[in-house]
Order: C-alpha cells, then structure tokens, then sequence
C-alpha cells in the first residue's frame, strides 16, 4: 500500500520528507520519491528511485536544494511494472504540476486516451500521472479550482496529493476511502497517509473525510467538499500513540490493522476489476489468454498454505459457474508429482509474495508440460508474476502479519471474478445474470464492515475459550475450505492442536473426540447443506461440546443450540466465504493475546521475522 507524505513550511525539506517516507516503510514499496519547489530555482525538483529508500537518499546526497513545500511517496506497484519512471512523484511535461496518489482510478485508460487526443504525452504506465495531465488541462489561473474539476472526472478510491509552481504557497490533497492524516503546526503543516511521519513534529491532526479537498498552507488548513465547494470546520484531535503505535494506526498489531483493513481491500479489488460495476476487466486477460480459456480442457488450481484454501474456493466457483473440472494441488505435492497435464489444460496459480519456491517450481513444471499459466499475485513484478503467461493482481497492500488475512480476502475476491470472467468466455453465463451476480458482489466492503462489528463479542468468546488445548472446525462445501483456513490461522498464531474437517465425515473418528472440553467451531451460513450442518450441530451438542457457530443473521434454528454464536450478513453461498472467516480470523488473533502468544510479523524491509508482544 503506498505511502504519501507532505509539508509546509520552513524546515529543511529534503531531509524532513524522506524522513517521513522512512515512517511509511513498514507499508511496504517498491519504489520512492520526492518532489518539491525549489525556491532558487523557481521550478518543481523530481527525484525517484526504484528499490528501497536508501537509493532515494543515494540519489539525494549532496542535493542542497531549498523549498517551501513538498510532497513525498513510497511505491506499491498496481498499474505499471516497479520502475523509476512509473515511481511517484509524477510531473507534467512543463514541470508546472507533480503529483502523487494512493490507491486506484478506475477510469484512467479513458481519461488518459482522452488527453492523448488533446496533445498531452504521457511518460509512464501508471493511473496516476492521469490527475497531473488534468490539473495541466484545466488550469486557468486557481489551483484549487483545477484541482477540484480534475478530481471530479476521476472514479476509484484514492488519495491525491499536489504542488503547484503556479501558486508555490499551498499544498492540496483529497481522499475517497483510502486514508489521509492533516498534521497542524506553527507556520507549518503537514499531510501523510498515517500518523506515523507526523508525530516527530506535532501530536495535532485532522482526519479529512470522504470526498473532501484540503488546501493546506503555512498558517491555516482549510477543508472543503469536493461537490459543492463549501467549506466544512472539522474537529482537531491530539493523538496519544508513540511512534510504533502509529504506524500500526494505533491497533496493537499489524494483523488486527489487516484484519480491520478488508472493506477497503474489498473495494480496492472491485474498482479495479470491475467497470461500471458491470463488467469484469482483468488488463492481463487479452485475445489470447481468452483463445486459451475457451479452448481449455481442465483447469489444475495450485498453491501453498491459506492461497490453497483460496484454490479450493475457486474449485468450487469455477464448476458451480463453469461446469469445468478443476483440480486442486498443493504446490509442493504437485511440483513432484508428474501431473498429467498438457497444452490444453489451464493452471491457476495463487501467490501473495509471487516468490513462493514451491508454487514456483510447480510453475515451471507446468511449463515444460506446456500448460497455459494464470498467475493470482499481490505483488506486481515478482518472479512468478513475470514468469506467468497472465498475471492477475489483488490489491490488498503489503500484508506485515504473517498470518494471511486480507490477502487471503482479495484473493478470493478475485478468483469469484475469474470463475464468472471464464463462464462469460465459454459463454455459460448470460450478461443479464452476469450483472445480477456483479451487482451482489459490489455489497461485499459494506457486508465485511457490518461483520467486524462482532470484535467485541468475539473477543469476550475468545477469552473463555483460550484455555483450551484441541479445537475442532466443520463446515460443508463452499465452507470446508473456510474451516481449514481458520484453523490453520489458529494454529499459526496460538501456537495450538486445531483440526478442519468436513462435516460429512465427522462421524468417521472426530465425533469420538466431542466432549465438554471441545471447543467445535461450525460454519454454517445458509447454504445447500444447511439442514446437514444443523444435524451436526445436534450431534456435537448430544456430545456435551462446547459449540460456536457462524451463520447468517436472522438464523434462529441453529443459534438455538450454539453456545455462542457470531452473525454475518446474508448473502449467496458463493460469497459467503469472504464472510464466515472473518470471525475466525478475529478469534484466532484474540485467543492469541489471551494465551500471552507472540504476534510473529514480517519485516517489510529485509522480510526476516521478527516478533512483537502482545503489548507492543
């Protein structure tokens, strides 16, 4: 997820930017950049790096250039491959306007085609050199006001920041959805993503909302609503974290941010990968991959650890949509397995990291059998992405816990969107009910919302149940995979015996297990196999289990017999494994604090594993 920084004011602004840009690397990036306006110069100063920042600051060694104002960004490439010249700051071709952004403009190809037309030469592939071409477009003397029409054209969820050599004494920015910090000084203010770069110099901030524009100057902020123009007074709140809270936005750790981040990866996805909220548009599925999904015999769906419970998902999706055989493989099975697999068969690969060895080595045993290669990955450039025949990208942001969570949520995001993307291609799906289901789809951030609001409940669960030494998860269908995953993500975190079983075959050996002392966790959302779920239910119930289950709300059957009981919104079964395991991914992590178990997280920097109490 990228990282932007601002300022202001009269300090030196070199060092005070890439300083704040060091506090946004736990965000993770590929790239970094500043720009400013040089006060000798009289004109906008670039420099970017692709890498770590420690090539930014090679760069800049020795640069004694002088300014007022800046803006500072770290890199997480979505649009455009990890390159100094698609790394932000980005200018316009008279180095007037420079730019940069957090998140994602849905409509970038038309906005960017449009201005091609008008004469404006573009430099890289990014979406955001789009806003710095508009601003150069509509400026006629006020920048705000070219600001705010330039912004108005644009569709997405992002964070916008901008300088002007027009009008050196302000510094503008707004946000849709993706967050955005003001910092309020003496004769200077500041502006980032998070807190983080900001509480060296002042505790004193702002929270802009959705939708609205901040011009910020040396000695006053002023906030307006991108709609109508009007101002709006907001409130000033004097933040208490230190340094290392902030850059975890205050939780106590990286996987409950991440946790509590999954609306707006959610929404990240969808913008990206849908138009209009209507069509599906993956950039990497062209003519020919499209030839190759037509003409495919079978599909092999491969992976490691939670993005395998993500390619069971997808089995299920892509037979129930496509009526293709799929078959699931764990990377490191299939890589030595000699799979019967040739020219006509279709590989999906699922990869946060995208260098997975064991995914990777399946990779290239795919390939020398002649497979067509789809690759899901959150990070753009990496091995197996470019390795790949197609890749497809989520957009969850660097993922610092290393218990899987919101990549886990993009990924299944994305492999619904692929499984109807296939149907529509083999043409088993009409478009009416291709919208219809897109049209559900796009109630997923506000359904993932409404879901987090049981932290408490689920906290106050967790704390009776962290005493226990063996737990048990059950679920049918579309939720067996959802059951591994949540226990898989209690074991890599507490640090305890869990076991995921379908509940069809509880009767073959874990019902001998039931007792008093058992916690068993049931998924049971209503679905094809309620009626069999709430069996089972009764079945650990006449066993003296200590019973928890997830099911849709409203449910009034299967509460009934739960000891405890965690509601989610109603939606089809295809969907519901993007809810049911939200509840299992917040009690993992509270039965984790409760057993006094480290929180492992990975470094962003140099990716060695590191720990952090439950008190950090």
């Amino acid at each position: 997820m990228c990282g932007i920084v601002g300022y202001i004011g009269n300090r030196k602004l070199i060092p005070l930017l890439v300083d704040g840009l060091g506090r946004l690397e736990y965000r993770g990036y590929d790239s970094s950049g500043i720009a400013f306006l040089d006060e000798k110069k009289g004109n906008i100063t670039c420099f970017k790096e692709k890498g770590k920042l420690a090539a930014l600051k090679a760069e800049l060694a020795g640069v004694s250039g002088a300014g007022a104002v800046g803006i500072g960004h770290t890199r997480w490439a979505t649009h455009g491959s990890p390159s100094k010249v698609n790394a932000h700051p980005h200018l316009d071709e008279n180095r007037e306007f420079a730019v940069v952004q957090n998140g994602i403009v849905e409509n970038y190809a038309e906005l960017k085609e449009e201005l091609i037309r008008k004469g404006h030469k573009f430099a890289s592939e990014t979406d955001t050199e789009v806003l710095v071409h508009l601003l150069e477009d509509n400026y006629h003397g006020d920048f705000l006001k070219a600001f705010r029409k330039s912004i108005q054209k644009l569709q997405g969820f992002f964070v916008f920041a901008a300088i002007s050599k027009r009008d050196p004494d302000m510094l503008l920015a707004f946000r849709r959805s993706n967050p955005l910090v003001i910092g309020l000084g003496k004769n200077e203010n500041f502006l980032a993503s998070d807190v983080a770069p900001l509480l060296t110099y002042t505790k004193r901030v702002i929270y802009p909302e959705d939708d609205q524009v901040v011009m910020v100057r040396k000695k006053r902020v002023d906030i307006f609503e991108l709609s109508t123009g009007n101002s709006v007074r907001k409130k000033t709140v004097n933040v208490k974290w230190n340094i290392e809270q902030a850059e975890k936005d205050g939780y106590p750790h990286f996987m409950l941010k991440e946790i509590y981040e999954q609306p707006m990866v959610a929404a990240q996805t969808l913008a990206k990968d849908t138009k209009n909220k209507e069509h599906i548009v993956f950039e990497g599925l062209d003519k020919k991959a499209e030839d190759m999904i037509r003409k495919a015999r079978k599909i092999f769906a491969v992976s490691c650890g939670t993005a395998y419970h993500a390619c069971m998902v997808g089995k299920y999706l892509t037979e129930d949509f496509v009526r293709m055989p799929v078959e699931c493989w764990v990377s490191s099975e299939f890589r030595y397995a000699d799979p019967i697999i040739n020219s006509k068969d279709l590989v999906i690969l699922i990869t946060q990291s995208g260098e997975t060895a064991d995914t990777l080595a399946a990779l290239r045993e795919a390939r020398a059998k002649g497979a067509y290669i789809i690759a899901i990955c959150n990070v753009v450039g990496s091995t197996i992405a470019r390795e790949s025949d197609v890749a497809l990208y989520t957009h969850a942001g660097p993922e610092i816990g290393v218990a899987s969570t919101k990549a886990y949520i993009s990924q299944l995001l994305c492999m619904t969107l692929l499984s109807l993307q296939i149907a529509k291609i083999r043409q088993k799906i009409d478009p009416v009910t291709l919208r219809k289901h897109l049209k559900t789809i796009q109630t997923l951030p506000a359904a993932i919302k409404k879901t987090l609001k049981s932290d408490r409940q689920i906290k106050r669960v967790a704390k009776k149940l962290a005493k226990s030494k063996n737990y048990l998860y059950l679920a049918r269908g579309y939720n067996y995979p959802t059951a591994l995953e949540g226990t898989l993500k209690l074991q890599e975190i507490s640090y305890v015996h869990a076991h995921g079983y379908a509940a069809g075959e509880m009767k073959h050996g874990p019902i001998a297990l039931v007792d008093k002392k058992l916690p068993v966790i049931c998924i049971c959302p209503q679905s094809v196999t309620y009626e069999k779920m709430a069996s089972n239910v009764e079945e650990i119930k006449a066993r003296n289990g200590i019973l928890v289950t997830v099911v849709s709300e409203k449910d009034a059957h299967i509460k009934k017999h739960s000891d405890y009981s965690f509601e989610i919104p109603k939606v089809p079964e295809y969907l519901s494994p993007i809810l049911t395991i939200i509840p299992l991914q917040l009690m993992a992590y509270y039965i984790a604090v409760f057993k006094n178990c480290d929180i492992v997280v990975i470094n962003p920097a140099n990716k060695n594993p590191f720990t952090i109490s439950k008190n950090s």
